[in-house]
């Protein structure tokens, strides 16, 4: 293990142990100190102190040696009782700020280190970081969501979003990352000189073990195979196949030039929704309800019915219940 990474976590574990000392010593000196002096010296006319909040109003200032000086100790045991609360509360109230510096220190530590807890909720986990990773970032950066970032190692000019040290194959690393909470996780293939297959086996048992951990979660995953597709069907929601949809692309653009300058165009605008569809277009047809859209501006691609998405169709059969996706004019 590396050395200074050794040292971070025994920094950690001093840090948290010794914050709670501090914080109960801290209280035990002041409940001390408040009560003490009240009883030293109500019964002292001269003095300033005759109810517990003028003592407990003393104590503060003595302890954050701020010393206003409005509320006079007079009697010889009240001021020996109060040297005494000045060193021991000085000392305590130090101890307890340099607890809640290294407990900072320690959150940063943590956060540029990958090895803390996510706390989002709701979020969603991009696993193993790559280009494909760089450019999902940069077109959901301004979405407003939660990005937690799982990776075995750090990853540099990304501090906006949540970043964990680990293995998308470690239970314990994915759990660090909240996938308990999540309601989305990205499994990005690796960018190694390896076999396809071999890598493909990974990001499946990968999402195998998601799967066991979050079975409502939406499991998303890159495969670098065709052939794998039958074996990540079972585990995984969508599966995207790299390089396949750029190879339709190509082939696209001999049948009709410009269709993937055209579809790139489509899907960089954001013109493309989805909505529910409305109670009161679920008695009627799919041919009405198209004809009703396309009055609103709105060109219906498609359906989602049970999860899955079938294309728009133009018949006289009941639409029924789910969602619809369209491109807004």
């Amino acid at each position: 293990m590396n050395p200074f990474f050794l040292f971070f976590k025994k920094f950690r574990k001093y840090s948290r142990n010794h914050i709670i000392k501090a914080s109960i010593l801290s209280v035990a000196v002041i409940i001390y100190s408040v009560f003490s002096e009240f009883y030293i010296e109500n019964p002292v006319p001269s003095s300033g102190i005759h109810n517990l909040f003028t003592s407990l109003w003393w104590t503060m200032q003595t302890i954050t040696t701020v010393g206003y000086g409005d509320t006079p100790v007079y009697g010889l045991l009240g001021r020996t009782n109060g040297m005494v609360i000045m060193v021991v509360g000085i000392g305590s109230l130090g101890y307890l700020t340099a607890g809640i510096t290294s407990m900072l220190i320690d959150i940063r530590l943590s956060s540029k280190l990958g090895d803390r807890m996510a706390t989002e909720k709701k979020h969603i986990i991009l696993c193993n970081y790559n280009e494909s990773t760089k450019k999902v970032l940069d077109k959901i950066k301004n979405d407003g969501i939660d990005i937690v970032i799982l990776n075995e190692n750090e990853v540099k000019g990304d501090n906006e979003y949540t970043f964990v040290k680990g293995s998308f194959l470690r239970e314990n690393d994915l759990i660090k990352a909240g996938i308990k909470k999540a309601s989305s996780v990205i499994i990005f293939s690796r960018e190694e000189d390896r076999d396809q297959m071999a890598m493909d086996a990974e990001t499946i048992l990968s999402a195998m073990i998601i799967r066991k951990l979050n079975p409502r979660i939406r499991i998303i995953g890159e495969i670098l195979n065709p052939d794998s597709r039958i074996h990540a069907s079972g585990f995984m929601d969508d599966i995207v196949i790299k390089g396949d949809v750029s190879s339709m692309l190509i082939y696209s653009s001999i049948m009709i030039p410009g269709i993937p300058q055209f579809i790139n165009e489509l899907l960089a605008g954001n013109n493309i929704g989805e909505e529910d569809i409305d109670e009161s277009y679920i008695n009627k047809t799919y041919r009405e309800f198209v004809s009703a859209m396309e009055k609103d501006d709105k060109i219906v691609l498609g359906f989602r019915k049970d999860d899955k998405i079938v294309l728009r169709k133009i018949s006289d059969e009941k639409i029924g219940s789910g969602s619809y996706i369209f491109i807004k004019n």
